[in-house]
């Protein structure tokens, strides 16, 4: 196991670095997966350069066999499983978007910048978001695990009195800010 400079960490997860990308991708397979398991159980994660977060009450032993089958799909025959309808990515799109639009058309001249203007412009925001999300997720936000990352380990946890998982992850090969 390589050991990561925290730096590194940082930069990679502010820069969105090879290694958050690919850890983003496994968290989205590994919570379909355990979606498809545990279907009356909530999940929701977050991924660092280091490996990601599993929110949801499961057991800790059903995690790693998990996020190895989600890896091999990842890297086989299932890469599109990187992507994920909830992901926050699409949050932060439809943020920007409608922000940025209803911004625009604000600070037209009359008549355009009505209310009804604004409200019409930060609609069709919403509605082009969620495509423009998922394309955002595909060539921003995740990537391919590439075929020297690993899982190391599982940690039970607790973060504000739920129930978690951490999946530490080794990628040497992203150790590089944009690999």
């Amino acid at each position: 196991m390589s050991s990561v400079n925290p730096f590194v960490q940082v930069a990679q997860q502010v820069l969105l670095g090879g290694a958050v990308k690919q850890n983003h991708a496994l968290e989205h397979a590994t919570i379909v997966l355990l979606s498809r398991k545990y279907p009356e159980v909530r999940f929701a994660g977050i991924s660092f350069a280091s490996g990601f977060f599993v929110f949801g009450d499961v057991p800790t032993e059903a995690i790693i066999p998990t996020a190895n089958e989600a890896l091999t799909l990842l890297r086989t025959t299932h890469p599109e499983m990187a992507i994920h309808e909830r992901c926050g990515t699409n949050l932060a799109v439809s943020g920007m978007l409608t922000g940025l639009s209803a911004m625009t058309v604000a600070r037209m001249r009359r008549p355009y910048n009505s209310f009804n203007n604004v409200v019409l412009a930060s609609t069709a925001a919403l509605i082009l978001a969620r495509p423009l999300g998922l394309v955002v997720q595909r060539y921003v936000t995740t990537q391919t695990p590439n075929a020297s990352m690993s899982i190391v380990k599982v940690t039970p946890t607790q973060v504000f009195g739920t129930p978690a998982h951490f999946v530490s992850t080794d990628n040497p090969d992203a150790s590089g800010l944009f690999s």
